[in-house]
């Protein structure tokens, strides 16, 4: 078993879902679902609206935005329209977006499945749109996301890059092969000069916060650089260095129950889903990709994030919090079961059951009819980045692990209009 991997599969099926007559029940109803059917049905939805689309941070992209300079005034701004019950956008004069970092997850989500001729000109097309996005300049290299952003402890604006859109443009980008030589290298640079502070990887050049999962992020990125080929030796030896650093951080950073908190700081400590498998996922990768053994801090991590951020099936937001229904959470639990179920930390179908819990209220793939009268906050399950390129990422890497999976066979998908 190479380094950075789980120690040998334990019996965890008190983790599965055998816990719950709902979770049996979800998990043989989804048995008789494509999942590789749900994947196509979810990219013909987004693909037909081009993947542009609302955005939970999208709040200060319209002439209110341009107005509220303090604070305060920001964050408002933006959690009323992430929050409100009704689509505020239209209202606000907020336009759809078209993400790079919706089309680079997308991209490497539709590289899993490249086997397939429709399958792989869907991943080459979204990965060349998100590496037409990567910057020049000043920040030559690196991502950005295209709106404001405010949160409770840092603001940056859409001119600036982000390690998150970084690692998941650059991924989807190098999944699919559509960066040259000159890009790579630009990408290695950019990294370390100006999202790498000489102890840990920051969320933007500004930033001396330590975040758990953009520090992850940003060392499993730098140790995948650091094989290429195309590099220097001597950028490559300083990249691995440093997420090595990165990632002895970060362990430092574990708590004794497992846990990571969001990031380093008073204000930082809750610990929530979608972050915690971020943590868990980049630290395994830069563990295989450094040699560095990471089993012991994985199987911790993973132990808390099955007792503690499930009920049943269900996912929680956030740790011992009750099951909040939100479209990346959701999604990124799907991946993660499927990823804990691949290493032998769940009966296998239990993946099948969150992915049946959580399904119905996807457009494009459950809700049509939006089940059980769901119609609050709508928008946010329509997002590109949000919502549909997570789960399409969910979908492909359940669909790798399942034994009776198909493989994708051209026939399984014809290419969209957009496509042509």
């Amino acid at each position: 078993m190479p380094p950075g991997s789980p120690i040998a599969p334990s019996p965890r099926d008190r983790f599965g879902p055998d816990r719950s007559n709902l979770g049996d029940r979800l998990a043989s109803s989804i048995e008789a679902t494509d999942v590789l059917t749900l994947a196509d049905r979810l990219f013909r939805w987004a693909d037909a609206r081009d993947w542009a689309g609302p955005d939970p941070y999208d709040g200060l992209t319209g002439p209110l935005g341009r107005l509220a300079v303090h604070r305060v005034g920001r964050q408002v701004l933006l959690q009323t329209v992430k929050r409100s019950r009704i689509d505020l956008r239209p209202v606000l004069g907020i336009h759809p977006l078209r993400t790079a970092t919706a089309a680079g997850t997308a991209a490497g989500a539709c590289a899993r499945l490249s086997a397939s001729p429709v399958w792989r000109e869907r991943a080459l097309r979204l990965g060349r749109s998100a590496a037409a996005e990567q910057l020049s300049g000043r920040y030559a290299g690196l991502w950005r996301y295209e709106f404001d952003v405010q949160t409770r402890w840092a603001y940056y604006p859409a001119s600036v890059p982000n390690l998150v859109a970084t690692t998941f443009c650059a991924d989807g980008c190098l999944d699919t092969g559509v960066l040259d030589d000159e890009a790579v290298r630009s990408l290695a640079h950019g990294l370390l000069e100006h999202l790498h502070n000489g102890e840990f990887f920051t969320y933007t050049p500004a930033s001396d916060v330590l975040v758990h999962n953009a520090n992850l992020m940003g060392a499993a990125l730098a140790a995948r650089l650091a094989r290429s080929v195309t590099l220097p030796d001597e950028l490559a030896n300083r990249l691995a260095d440093a997420a090595r650093g990165a990632v002895e951080v970060s362990l430092d950073g574990q708590r004794p129950d497992g846990s990571w908190p969001y990031g380093r700081g008073a204000r930082l400590g809750w610990v929530d889903g979608f972050h915690t498998g971020y943590v868990l996922l980049r630290l395994e990768q830069a563990g295989t990709l450094l040699g560095v053994d990471v089993r012991r801090p994985l199987e911790r991590g993973v132990n808390y994030y099955l007792r503690h951020l499930f009920d049943g099936p269900l996912p929680r937001y956030f740790a011992g919090g009750r099951s909040r229904r939100d479209p990346n959470n959701d999604a990124t639990a799907v991946r993660m079961t499927a990823w804990a179920a691949h290493h032998g930390f769940v009966r296998a179908d239990f993946s099948q059951a969150v992915l049946a819990a959580v399904v119905g209220r996807y457009p494009g793939v459950g809700a049509d009819t939006w089940v059980d009268g769901f119609s609050r906050n709508r928008s946010l399950w329509e997002s590109p980045r949000w919502s549909t390129a997570p789960l399409l990422d969910a979908l492909t890497a359940l669909h790798a692990i399942l034994p009776d999976g198909r493989h994708p066979a051209a026939s399984a998908a014809q290419p969209t209009t957009a496509a042509s």
